[in-house]
């Protein structure tokens, strides 16, 4: 192609050909290796302009489309567009940002959009290398973009006035300095005319206030004439171009139907003599926003509208422009001809229902005579939906209660679904014991027991406030006793100890404490009592036991089986001797996590831990640990979590010892427990047992009363009833 001398004009026979004489018009072929790829590249490997962000023989093994791949470099830019149609005007500046990708050292232009710019704005260069001026071989690269400079693409010149924060930052680590940003210049250079007198300029108007409407609520009072109302109005005022419009509002059910516009868009005039027709005359001054506030009467032809409030747009509008502060809206007069009569109309009762079906479709059928599907609640069901693991179902273990000794046996689980408050019942049937188990009842609603079922109302069911251990139940005239739950059911019930109180260890302990306090000497022989039944080898651990015979004598029928539950999983004690086995399966469970997340942070925990525990006593509030491990990112979620946390030693007050949380995550030997998915729901979101897999939930429960153990020294410490003793000794 032929290189033009810049100034030389563009015409024939003022330009040289340098192709003239030329033999060999293919591209040089350069083959090199670059970053250990074999390559073809334009130019020599010593041609490189850009210093290097590493020392020596220490450069990364990655290729640069990887080591560099989404890394941009943004420049803020403009170049100027001579205006040849404007008198006033020489050129316009038009903004625009340069983008230098690395990874391929391309180069893309855009422009913002502007509304109503009338430009032809986006993408004005395509991403592509573009070579340097009046050279052939040589592109741009880094070291030709930096603020103040100036760069020519495709004959626009473009100055560089500013840079984001992350091309500042590498540019600086290649030792490349960048100036302070350069401020805009003016968009338009105009040359001034002192001989015109400043005049209205409507379209600078519209593009500063274009989208921007004032908007007024008021009305106008009719009542003067026959048949006349109260017409309740919206008045718009546009600041674009100081026109104003006005519709009604019509109230629902008002019987009215919503006509033509109050007033269409127009200038509205403050005053119309009467000797001026509408279509000649002088021209008359126009409503501005400085005439429109609330209480102002805007006068539409004759007719008075009151303006009453705005909204918060024209009240910002008015602060910042004028300077107001109040905007008492003003009360609406009454207008007893609209007022709806309102008579008390009896509600509408539907026959008594028959017991076929459920409830809801029998009144479903009754309102309409299409059949149609009953509704549910769907806000809930979004909400207490299966999640994943989270099941949204509380599983109970039940006893059938009569005086049949075979019916002892039999063991039940009683399911209820969080989504739409219905219960299903399932027997798990044993071998040779004459009963075959599965399905008891089918799920469905639960109504509760001596209630009239053929009213017009639905009866009262169960709801998951019924569902708590120890609890009787009467369904279809069979009456279970709710002796167990799921790990599941009780953890949902503690997170959300403000909904379910049998659950809620603040209310259990108030309970406890007031009972105390309201003996003589209470609390003094209860602990006094029971200080000889804790271990010997560690005085803070009692056995459970021996802990819930200690609650029975002082509470009585006070407390339920499920606040004892609560009790002794929240105080909750390790004997010492050896590790639980629900605490190698949960370690189990994190050591598989961390293997797949490739964590190796134990050294930087311990020095947080170390620095978190400012005292040096080796423990740490339960919270704080959260907080210390979320901090170096243990790649575990939110519940595996809160189960390590609960199978942790703690000391008398409740605190984490630092140095079990350490050899928890010790991982040099493997766990012993090797747990599948299925075993992961168990332990930790706790999904149904299967039959003939998994161990009865009363046995468990058994099993935990006789060899677990409680902290004695942490209940007696959230008791917090030391000053009894101390003011009974006085």
């Amino acid at each position: 192609m032929a290189i033009r001398n810049p100034r030389l004009p563009l015409l024939p026979g003022y330009g040289s050909n340098p192709l003239i004489g030329k033999k060999s018009f293919g591209v040089r072929p350069i083959f090199t290796s670059i970053d250990k790829v074999n390559m073809l590249v334009d130019k020599a490997e010593g041609v490189n302009r850009i210093p290097s962000l590493y020392c020596r023989k220490q450069a990364p093994d990655l290729p640069t489309w990887i080591m560099y791949d989404k890394n941009i470099l943004r420049f803020q830019a403009f170049f100027q567009q001579t205006l040849h149609e404007m008198r006033s005007g020489a050129h316009i500046l038009r903004k625009v940002e340069i983008f230098f990708f690395l990874e391929d050292g391309t180069i893309k232009v855009i422009e913002p959009k502007t509304d109503n710019s009338g430009l032809s704005q986006g993408t004005l260069i395509r991403r592509q290398r573009i070579r340097l001026p009046f050279s052939s071989d040589l592109y741009y690269d880094l070291l030709d973009l930096n603020i103040g400079r100036e760069v020519t693409f495709y004959g626009k010149v473009f100055k560089i006035v500013n840079c984001d924060n992350f091309t500042r930052g590498f540019l600086n680590r290649l030792g490349i300095n960048v100036s302070d940003p350069i401020p805009w210049p003016d968009a338009i250079e105009r040359t001034p005319d002192t001989n015109r007198p400043p005049k209205h300029r409507p379209f600078r108007q519209f593009l500063d206030f274009d989208r921007q409407v004032l908007r007024f609520h008021g009305y106008w009072d009719d009542r003067e004439t026959e048949f006349g109302i109260i017409h309740h109005l919206e008045l718009h005022y546009f600041l674009a171009d100081d026109t104003m419009e006005i519709k009604e509002v019509l109230p629902p059910n008002s019987g009215m139907e919503a006509g033509p516009m109050f007033l269409k868009r127009m200038r509205l005039p403050r005053k119309i003599p009467p000797h001026i027709e509408m279509t000649g005359g002088p021209k008359q001054m126009s409503y501005s926003p400085a005439d429109l506030s609330i209480g102002a009467v805007v006068n539409v032809y004759g007719r008075k509208v009151v303006l009453t409030d705005c909204d918060p747009f024209t009240k910002e509008y008015y602060r910042v422009t004028y300077g107001f502060d109040t905007f008492t809206p003003l009360p609406l007069p009454k207008d007893e001809a609209t007022e709806c009569i309102t008579t008390t109309l009896a509600e509408r009762k539907l026959p008594p229902w028959n017991g076929y079906g459920s409830y809801e479709d029998s009144a479903e059928n009754c309102r309409t005579v299409e059949p149609k599907a009953p509704h549910r609640d769907f806000i809930k069901f979004l909400h207490k939906d299966r999640v994943g693991f989270d099941s949204h179902i509380l599983r109970f273990a039940a006893s059938l209660i009569n005086d049949n000794p075979d019916d002892k046996r039999r063991y039940f689980i009683i399911k209820y679904f969080l989504c739409d408050d219905t219960i299903g019942i399932f027997e798990l049937g044993e071998r040779n014991s004459g009963f075959k188990g599965g399905k008891f009842f089918r799920r469905g609603k639960m109504y509760l027991p001596n209630v009239d079922f053929f009213v017009p109302e639905e009866p009262p069911a169960y709801t998951d406030k019924d569902m708590w251990i120890g609890n009787e139940l009467v369904i279809n005239n069979h009456c279970f006793r709710l002796i167990a739950a799921d790990e599941y059911a009780l953890r949902y019930m503690e997170l959300h100890s403000n909904e379910y109180p049998m659950a809620n260890i603040a209310l259990i302990m108030d309970k406890i404490r007031r009972t105390l306090a309201s003996q003589e000497n209470g609390y003094k022989n209860f602990v006094a009592k029971y200080m000889e039944a804790v271990l010997p080898d560690k005085r803070e651990l009692m056995t459970i036991r021996c802990f819930k015979q200690a609650l029975k004598e002082i509470m009585c029928e006070k407390m339920t089986e499920h606040e004892f539950f609560t009790l002794i999983r929240h105080f909750r004690g390790d004997s010492g001797k050896d590790k639980s086995p629900r605490r190698e399966m949960i370690r189990s469970l994190v050591f598989s996590e961390l293997t797949r997340g490739l964590w190796d942070e134990r050294a930087r925990l311990r020095e947080g831990l170390a620095h978190a525990d400012a005292g040096g006593r080796g423990v740490l509030e339960r919270e704080r640990v959260r907080q210390m491990l979320r901090a170096h990112r243990l790649p575990i979620n939110r519940d595996l979590l809160d189960c390590m946390l609960d199978v942790l030693e703690k000391d008398e007050n409740g605190e984490i010892v630092c140095e079990d949380l350490m050899t928890f995550l010790d991982f040099q030997t493997r766990p012993v427990f090797n747990l599948t998915e299925a075993d992961y729901q168990k332990v930790v979101r706790h999904a149904p047992p299967v039959k003939d897999t998994e161990c009865k939930i009363w046995a468990e429960a058994e099993t935990l009363i006789k060899e677990g153990f409680v902290n004695w020294n942490a209940f007696l410490c959230q008791l917090n009833l030391e000053h009894l003793v101390k003011e009974q000794t006085n």
